[in-house]
Formats: C-alpha cells, structure tokens, sequence
C-alpha cells in the first residue's frame, strides 16, 4: 500500500525529479520510485545514467518537528539498507544510498528554525563525531548528500563525508551549474 509523502518533502521530490532527470551522471535511466514510500522503495530510488542504484530519503526542515527530521533520516537509512526487492537484488553491486535535504530558508510557517537546509543540517551533523558520521556512511553504503534548491531550481551532490567536511559540492546541476 502506497502513501503519499508528507506534503512538505513533496515540492522538494518533484523539483529534484525536474531537475535531475536528464542529467548525464545523476540522470534518470529507470525509474523504480519517485515520491511514494512503500515497504520496498525508498522516497526516491532509481538507476542512474552511470549506473548506480541510487536509494534516497528526503527530509525537509519545513515542519514543527525539524529538529527531529535530522536524526530520523539515519533510522531511515538502515532501514532502507535492509529492505529487499527484485530490483535490488538485480543491481545489488551498484547500490548508493543517499539523503535529499533542501538548500533553500523554510517558507512554510511551520518550522521552528529559520535557516538554510544546507545550514541546519550541516550545523546539526557535524556535531556527530568524524568518525561516527564516516562509519555510519559506510555501514549503509551512503555516498551521497543531494542539496537542492526549489527557488534556484539547482542540485548540489555532496559526498557524504565531505558534507560533514564543509567540502565544496562534488557535482552540480542547474542554472548555475
């Protein structure tokens, strides 16, 4: 049974899909899911133009319980890790795990900090110790650390430790790219 995703992770999904569809590296070759979380897909989960499997989960800091959203995305992240299906099984060699998390300032009205994604969500992981946040990622086999901007209509990829680093993106797409 599919669910719809909470609205405010919705516009974040749909403009990250716009955006990254044709890129040649990051780029949509099949589909598997976009925007429906299930007992077999992450909220987004596809086979890349280069060939990985990417699983990612969104978060958004556009609700009440902001704060909370920058721990939950590590349970989704084992849990997604361990969840079993007939195109993860085919592409088992080349999965990345991966987060998707906004770049812009809230604008809902809901939200209980008035920073960038980028800046709340960096400022609350890199309070994790180095080597906690590095070991993390390789347990999962997280790679990635998606920032898009709904307003810039950009994507920058981060690799995973390089965003706990503050290292400059590894790879952009957008406007501004």
């Amino acid at each position: 049974m599919k669910r719809e995703k909470v609205k405010h992770e919705a516009p974040l999904i749909e403009c990250f899909e716009e955006i990254i569809v044709s890129d040649p590296k990051f780029g949509i070759k099949t589909a598997i899911n976009i925007g429906d979380d299930n007992a077999t897909c992450s909220d987004i989960e596809y086979l890349s133009k280069s060939g990985e499997y990417l699983i990612i989960e969104a978060k958004s800091h556009e609700s009440k319980d902001a704060y909370n959203t920058r721990h939950k995305i590590f349970g989704q992240l084992l849990k997604e890790h361990g969840k079993v299906s007939y195109s993860r099984k085919e592409h088992n060699e080349v999965i990345t795990l991966g987060i998707l998390i906004p770049k812009d300032k809230t604008s809902s009205g809901k939200s209980n900090t008035k920073k960038s994604g980028y800046d709340f969500y960096r400022d609350g992981y890199v309070s994790i110790p180095k080597e906690l946040f590095s070991g993390f990622g390789e347990l999962v086999k997280a790679r990635y650390i998606f920032v898009c901007s709904v307003i810039e209509k950009t994507i920058d990829v981060y690799c995973w430790n390089g965003f706990h680093q503050g290292d400059k993106p590894i790879y952009s797409i957008g406007k501004s790219a």
